[in-house]
């Protein structure tokens, strides 16, 4: 965590403890948890004081979707850069990953497509620019900004509502290309209410912790903690 850029004050006032709640919740070691907490806190721009946040969105996007927490956080890792340079929010974004991993798509092949796919919001040719219009499909305002994944995943569903399933199959291929497809492929039948419903889903404070006191609730979490108590006797002997 210090490595990311993490102060000490901000580790010792929530920083570990989200780190640790990661890493039992997901059954990851301490140094993997920490690495997926400061790559998302690195990569949307936020502060040591968020990394309980990062945790509880972590472990409730994988353990509420088909996805692990390290699965989710390779997934994260490929597109989070973009996602925020679209100005996505990270429950957003996880969001979206969970509605992903959810219909078999995981891992870092879910961010993958999921970072294409974000790309190819703004055509990349003109076959793709006119084809967009004439469904009448635009996932920017007029300012330029982007309108957020929840009304993106709208767009995408009303503008091929009427079409047949081998033209909107040509019509995704078209504007996303082989690479994203299956993104948004999912995007689109998810819709603007399956954005919104994952999102609800992984935006749960206090989640991590939660579920990592379930995970210790046993023997194997007691032998832990017994072991975690020696080892910090010995350190301060």
């Amino acid at each position: 965590l210090a490595k990311a850029g993490v102060s000490t004050a901000d580790i010792l006032g929530g920083g570990l403890d989200g780190a640790l709640n990661l890493a039992a919740a997901g059954q990851l070691d301490l140094a993997k948890a920490s690495e997926l907490t400061a790559n998302a806190m690195t990569a949307f721009g936020l502060s040591g004081k968020d990394v309980p946040r990062i945790a509880d969105t972590l472990a409730a996007g994988a353990n509420k979707s088909a996805a692990s927490v390290e699965s989710m956080g390779m997934s994260l890792q490929q597109t989070a850069l973009v996602a925020d340079q679209l100005g996505i929010p990270l429950e957003e974004t996880v969001g979206g990953l969970a509605m992903f991993a959810q219909a078999g798509l995981k891992g870092s092949d879910a961010g993958t497509s999921m970072k294409t796919m974000l790309q190819r919001f703004n055509p990349v040719s003109k076959e793709a620019a006119e084809l967009m219009a004439e469904l009448g499909i635009d996932f920017f305002d007029a300012q330029g900004n982007f309108v957020g994944l929840e009304q993106a995943a709208g767009e995408l569903q009303q503008g091929m509502a009427g079409l047949t399933q081998e033209q909107r199959a040509a019509a995704l291929q078209t504007i996303f290309g082989q690479d994203a497809i299956r993104a948004a492929t999912v995007l689109y039948e998810g819709g603007a209410a399956g954005v919104a419903e994952w999102t609800g889903k992984v935006t749960d404070s206090g989640y991590a912790a939660e579920l990592a006191a379930k995970k210790t609730d046993n023997l194997k979490g007691d032998l832990e903690q017994l072991r975690g108590s020696i080892e910090t006797t010995l350190i301060e002997g």
